[in-house]
């Protein structure tokens, strides 16, 4: 790699890392750069749209044109082969099925499994559909942003179980109690007898691109590995999310 080309993307990077506009003379410093060497790298970024100056300071800051170079190349990025090494290791720690969710069309929607070796274990075929409200999957994509996402859930609440839950108000407590644990969970609320845990994928603009989580039969919930399961839910998601850009502040 070029030696100016690596010095002028470092200055770029030290420059996005702040969170307000910066003077030349500290953005030299930062970089081990003079500031002859530094001003021209930025006033090459400058013309090429990336850099801007305000004023009357002088200090620079950096556009959003690197935002839109981010957003089409995420565009391009195929989550579910992005995600499958992280549902393989899911699978393999917890003994349970994986699975990647998006959000369609007001539903939940499966797009991977990863099967565990369990003689009984839940079936979630790829490109099935559940409604957001009761499951795990879609109570994690709630998770974030929550209240304006509520306002768009559709009302009534459909029951599926004697478990679902119907009322708004008894959701939002619910998804009060994910918030503080980190991860969803669902227990019969969409079929008898199956539950699941699961954590948003969330991207470098802080909104939920994915879902994954594991599904279980209710009878091994009682069981301790459930509760490293959960860690595990919440430690996979926050690595994915890490790959799609996430930086938590």
């Amino acid at each position: 790699m070029s030696g100016t080309v690596g010095k002028a993307l470092r200055l770029l990077e030290s420059l996005a890392n702040h969170d307000s506009p910066v003077r030349l003379s500290d953005l030299s410093r930062e970089n081990g750069l003079n500031k002859s060497t530094a001003y021209r790298m930025l006033e090459t970024m400058s013309q090429l749209g990336y850099v801007q100056q305000d004023e009357p300071g002088g200090r620079y800051m950096i556009t959003s044109k690197m935002w839109q170079i981010g957003v089409r190349a995420f565009q391009r990025i195929d989550i579910r082969n992005l995600a499958r090494p992280f549902l393989e290791t899911l699978s393999r720690e917890t003994d349970e099925p994986a699975v990647l969710a998006i959000i369609e069309g007001g539903d939940v929607v499966i797009v991977d499994r990863c099967a565990s070796s369990q003689a009984v274990q839940t079936i979630s075929q790829v490109g099935s559909r559940t409604p957001i409200h009761c499951s795990s999957l879609g109570k994690a994509y709630l998770m974030v942003d929550t209240e304006t996402k509520l306002k768009t859930l559709k009302r009534p609440f459909q029951r599926f179980t004697p478990k679902t839950i119907t009322r708004l108000d008894d959701l939002r407590a619910n998804l009060a109690e994910c918030i503080d644990a980190g991860v969803a969970t669902a227990f019969d609320e969409y079929r008898d007898a199956v539950s699941g845990v699961s954590a948003p994928v969330l991207g470098s603009d802080g909104m939920v691109h994915g879902i994954i989580g594991i599904t279980l039969p209710t009878a091994r919930v009682t069981a301790p590995p459930f509760e490293a399961g959960k860690n595990m839910v919440r430690e996979q998601a926050l690595l994915l999310s890490a790959e799609l850009g996430y930086a938590p502040r």
